[in-house]
């Protein structure tokens, strides 16, 4: 039982590390487009910096936590990626493909770009929300210290997009973007995570991202 416990957290913070990893050096590039499109929203621009040194705090608490226990992640790519998987059904491309240019040029995609974030955000919410209620979690304190951080960043990374869409009435999510955001959380909670749990030869990183 310890060892399965011990898979399960490893896995768990395996899919947060990337997650958080992909998160910031995605916000980097969006801070630098409101920038150019929006230079004079620098409260906006503040909140967004926050949300992205957080990213990467909570990164590094991620990658702290395998170090500390001697251990490397699980491979995690893409497909166990919330943001990745957000604009591959949304926009059809992967963020590498993103064709920034177009994007910083239409209010439309600019905005559909933000809300996808302030959805990750919410949902990320009551994801940590529901991980704290779990006696796995909470029986490790170092994981329960870990995911109360991010529970206490979590609403400065959420209302910040909603204000400022909602300033420009683009804040309420479209019907594809509702489905697909449940889509996304069931399949991984349900069925992508627990394959994974179960796929023994799963193998590690030999580095970390960053």
């Amino acid at each position: 039982m310890q060892s399965l416990r011990r898979r399960f957290n490893d896995l768990l913070v395996s899919v947060y590390l990337y997650n958080e990893y992909t998160g910031y050096k995605e916000l980097e590039r969006l801070i630098n487009s409101i920038k150019i499109k929006f230079p004079g929203e620098n409260e906006f621009i503040r909140a967004v910096e926050k949300h992205c040194d957080d990213e990467r705090k909570h990164y590094l608490m991620f990658r702290n936590y395998f170090k500390k226990n001697d251990r490397m992640p699980f491979k995690i790519g893409p497909a166990f990626g919330y943001v990745d998987l957000f604009i591959n059904h949304i926009f059809k491309k992967n963020i590498q493909n993103l064709d920034r240019e177009e994007i910083l040029g239409s209010d439309v995609l600019f905005f559909k770009l933000c809300r996808l974030v302030m959805m990750t955000e919410f949902r990320g919410m009551k994801q940590v929300h529901n991980l704290l209620q779990m006696d796995i979690i909470k029986k490790n304190p170092e994981l329960n210290k870990i995911f109360r951080v991010i529970e206490r960043d979590e609403p400065s990374h959420c209302y910040p997009y909603q204000y400022w869409l909602k300033k420009y009435r683009s804040h309420l999510p479209q019907f594809q973007e509702k489905i697909t955001d449940l889509w996304i959380h069931y399949s991984l909670t349900l069925i992508k995570i627990p394959f994974l749990f179960f796929n023994f030869r799963l193998s590690r990183m030999n580095e970390f991202y960053a």
